[in-house]
């Protein structure tokens, strides 16, 4: 049942996932052409252009939300793993990945709440770019929900993983983790 609920929901996440880091990496390119264009009218025609800075900033925050659902159920971020290396395998480990979702979707609910606060604050107009706030603060709340989905498949197969734990199956796992 929780093995089912877990694909349903790769079903679903993994479009959104290809999309997110379709735009992500388009964003990346555009952020990088205008990084560029601020550079040669600054250093070699010498007239600063005033809305380059601002609109990469813009894009550097887009670029990472978009990629936080993505580095979730990757598990590309950074962690420090010394203690959950050495328990993989164990049912420990398993118990650890259900609290650590769990966790996760806790901080994404608080995240959500003071994102979508802040959202709520952004009818005053960019300083250089003629978009109002709300355009960036948007992203946040967004993104986060997303990724509730993302941690809420992490965690239907971290729990079918300890409920249907197998310690003969893992043993070759915590020999290596060991090593």
């Amino acid at each position: 049942m929780l093995k089912a609920m877990e694909n349903a929901l790769n079903t679903i996440n993994a479009p959104i996932a290809r999309w997110t880091a379709n735009i992500a990496g388009f964003f990346l390119l555009v952020m990088t052409v205008i990084v560029l264009i601020q550079v040669a009218f600054r250093y070699i025609l010498n007239t600063p252009l005033g809305w380059t800075d601002e609109s990469s900033r813009f894009l550097m925050i887009y670029m990472t939300y978009l990629c936080l659902p993505i580095i979730y159920l990757d598990e590309r971020n950074i962690a420090m793993t010394f203690v959950t290396d050495k328990l993989k395998g164990t049912r420990i480990f398993e118990l650890l990945m259900v609290f650590g979702h769990v966790a996760s979707l806790i901080l994404f609910a608080v995240w959500i709440y003071f994102g979508y606060a802040f959202y709520k604050t952004g009818s005053v107009m960019a300083d250089s770019l003629p978009i109002p706030m709300f355009v960036v603060y948007a992203i946040p709340p967004i993104m986060l929900a997303i990724s509730c989905l993302f941690a809420l498949q992490k965690l239907l197969g971290a729990l079918h993983n300890l409920i249907h734990f197998d310690p003969a199956e893992h043993n070759s796992s915590a020999v290596e983790a060991a090593e």
